[in-house]
């Protein structure tokens, strides 16, 4: 039972050995610095050395039950930094979790001496991958703010340094999940958890008790809501040391109120598989999207006009008012807003905008038969209020009428506003024509069936349709930029959000009354010109 104990509490140091010879990878001090010089040398091993010390027994016992011990017995070169046995009274032995951040948090790989070139040596890592520095005033040598007791004891393997007290570990805003009272947002986050053994970078050291060979293990860590590059579903590097963030942290009784006030709009297509977990996935995902900003963020800076965009590139408006009566907490690598009440309004956190390009060719459809379509681009000097630059414009090639239709994806069961932004001959063709033409426009808000083949007409049925003879509502303007109110309030059935297939979709038509057959001024076409199409929370 000891040695699957040992072994299980080895494995755990895995995370802190990973990240800090990725983080020491990146160093640009030379190697031979870390060289362990003839006069600290001896016969013994840190572990030995340390063993040796009645004052360090409590911490001796701390580094077997993680498994330390075997790791300062190898022959890679460690510094350790060992609070004495007064520095460590009172500390709980059953927490394993805290047992392995202190030991963690006292070892460095590589020598670091206490000598006259202390002084200018940059910042470390520690096991734990939390920065140390290692700095001389005078005679006087401290580390993280803790004067040594002792200093410069040599071993084989490294050097042993002796502490009156032990070092501070300044949980990041990644650990700080790990706090009473956040278990809901640590299960969700840590949940995506997944780490890798990299052979090649790990040693072998010692043999266990069945003969299976014992590893200096290096793992490398991942989890996808980490990374926030183009495409990712991150929301930022909270685990590194080297960055700052900020984040309001909701506790348990937060996030229960925002999931059982949203998970309705994540109600799925009861038709595909597992729909439970598919609206309960992506309700908790909602609710941390945008709970986090690049850098320190000082709410007091923020006016009622001033907008601050989270680190998914969210824009929120008077951003003041997500800080109210909520105290900062110190991470080590930026600040946690922790609060019992989340101040995100839905169409900023939840309701997120729908915009279609209409110039993408993705989940495009036409009828070649009615019409022919082209992408056009432009220059941003001759229009700038073009999104992207480009836009689609669809040209009749017979007398019947000339429709395209677009997807309309990440939709949630809820009430949108929709819009259709076309833009006029004149703006993007620089015309000058005395009646310049207009377009009559008829939208339909389909649905797909999921059985039938998508590519068929049939297996697409129209669930609602827009049209109004009588009214100029969805005529084009015959200059500049027309944004269409298509309707207000529309009611989708049923979310279809982070799926590979888009369920619903807006056909666009171009349509002529007889009495826009008999106009001159304006005069009607059948050509039309779109930009974009836009679904926002209705408020």
């Amino acid at each position: 039972m000891n040695s699957i104990k040992k072994k299980i509490a080895y494995i755990r140091i895995a995370l802190f050995a990973g990240l800090v010879v990725l983080a020491t990878s990146c160093s640009d001090l030379s190697n031979d610095h870390y060289e362990v010089s003839p006069e600290v040398s001896s016969r013994v091993s840190l572990w030995e050395l340390i063993s040796q010390q009645p004052e360090l027994s409590t911490f001796a016992g701390l580094l077997q039950q993680v498994s330390y011990d075997r790791i300062l017995a190898s022959d890679q070169s460690y510094t350790v930094w060992a609070p004495d046995n007064n520095a460590l009274a009172g500390i709980d032995l059953g927490d394993s979790e805290a047992v392995l951040r202190l030991v963690s948090n006292h070892v460095a790989r590589y020598i670091y001496s206490a000598s006259s070139e202390v002084a200018t040596l940059p910042q470390f890592y520690m096991m734990s991958s939390k920065k140390m520095r290692f700095l001389r005033t005078g005679d006087t040598y401290s580390l993280g703010g803790v004067e040594l007791a002792k200093k410069n004891l040599a071993a084989k393997n490294g050097i042993l340094h002796t502490l009156g007290k032990p070092l501070t570990f300044e949980p990041n805003i990644w650990q700080f999940m790990e706090a009473p009272g956040f278990d809901s947002i640590r299960n969700y986050m840590y949940s995506f958890n997944k780490r890798e053994f990299i052979r090649s970078a790990s040693r072998p050291i010692d043999y266990n008790e069945e003969g299976m060979i014992v590893y200096d293990s290096v793992f490398l860590e991942q989890n996808p809501l980490w990374y926030v590059y183009q495409g990712a579903k991150g929301v930022g590097w909270l685990n590194h040391e080297d960055s700052t963030y900020t984040m309001i942290m909701p506790d348990n009784k937060a996030w229960k109120e925002v999931y059982d006030r949203t998970t309705h709009l994540f109600r799925p297509d009861p038709t595909i598989d597992s729909p439970d977990s598919m609206q309960r996935a992506n309700t908790q995902y909602s609710i941390v999207q945008d709970l986090v900003f690049r850098g320190a963020v000082n709410p007091a800076y923020y006016g009622e006009s001033d907008t601050l965009f989270s680190t998914r590139w969210a824009p929120i408006v008077n951003p003041v008012r997500l800080f109210e009566g909520i105290q900062p907490v110190s991470a080590s690598n930026g600040k946690v807003y922790p609060t019992s009440q989340l101040n995100y309004e839905l169409y900023e956190s939840c309701i997120k905008p729908v915009k279609v390009e209409a110039e993408w060719s993705l989940g495009r459809w036409h009828s070649e038969s009615r019409d022919f379509s082209r992408i056009r681009s432009l220059l941003a000097n001759d229009a700038p209020d073009v999104s992207n630059n480009m836009y689609l414009e669809v040209t009749a090639v017979s007398s019947l009428t000339p429709s395209i239709s677009f997807e309309l994806p990440n939709v949630l069961a809820t009430e949108y506003d929709i819009y259709c932004v076309c833009l006029a001959q004149s703006y993007v063709e620089k015309i000058t024509d005395p009646t310049p033409y207009v377009t009559r426009l008829q939208f339909e808000i389909q649905q797909w069936d999921r059985v039938t083949d998508k590519s068929r007409p049939e297996a697409w049925s129209n669930y609602r349709q827009f049209s109004d003879q009588t009214t100029s509502q969805y005529v084009t303007q015959p200059q500049g930029i027309s944004k269409i109110l298509v309707t207000k309030n529309f009611q989708f059935p049923f979310a279809n959000i982070n799926e590979t297939e888009s369920v619903f979709r807006i056909r666009i038509s171009s349509v002529l009354s007889r009495a826009d057959g008999n106009s001159t001024n304006p005069r009607y076409t059948r050509d039309m010109r779109i930009d974009y199409i836009l679904l926002e929370a209705s408020r």
